[in-house]
């Protein structure tokens, strides 16, 4: 399954835990796919091909790579990969021009998804490639 397809089968899920089904993780983990999503207000999430988790206090640049988040910036390396997670970011509207709580800008070709709280947009999420990493 490819990340447009996977974004589509993900999207709209309501936020709580788990978010995802273990059918789903399954299908993120054996196509190599990477989901990456907000929890609370200080945590980006990573799941299928890498499972773990950063500390994103009211957002913030998480560096990773394939084995997961590095918690020591002064280990990052050249070729290791960044997400920044925005916390109610302005400029990250829905269709309702209402502020999405959890946003991600990244380098790393992605497709978004959507997850969903109490019918409103809680996490504008990302899936990728781990061959992307």
């Amino acid at each position: 399954m490819n990340i447009k397809d996977y974004a589509k089968m993900i999207n709209g899920k309501e936020y709580g835990y788990p978010e995802f089904t273990e059918e789903e993780l399954a299908i993120a983990k054996n196509n190599g796919l990477v989901i990456v999503h907000g929890a609370s207000d200080d945590l980006i999430e990573f799941e299928g091909a890498i499972t773990d988790e950063g500390d994103c206090f009211e957002g913030g640049r998480i560096y990773f790579n394939k084995k997961g988040v590095i918690r020591n910036k002064d280990n990052v390396k050249s070729s290791d990969k960044v997400i920044e997670a925005l916390w109610n970011d302005k400029n990250a509207l829905d269709e309702n021009m209402e502020i999405i709580p959890w946003t991600y800008k990244t380098d790393i070709p992605h497709e978004t998804f959507m997850i969903m709280e109490n019918g409103k947009p809680y996490c504008r999420g990302i899936v990728f490639s781990i061959c992307e990493v």
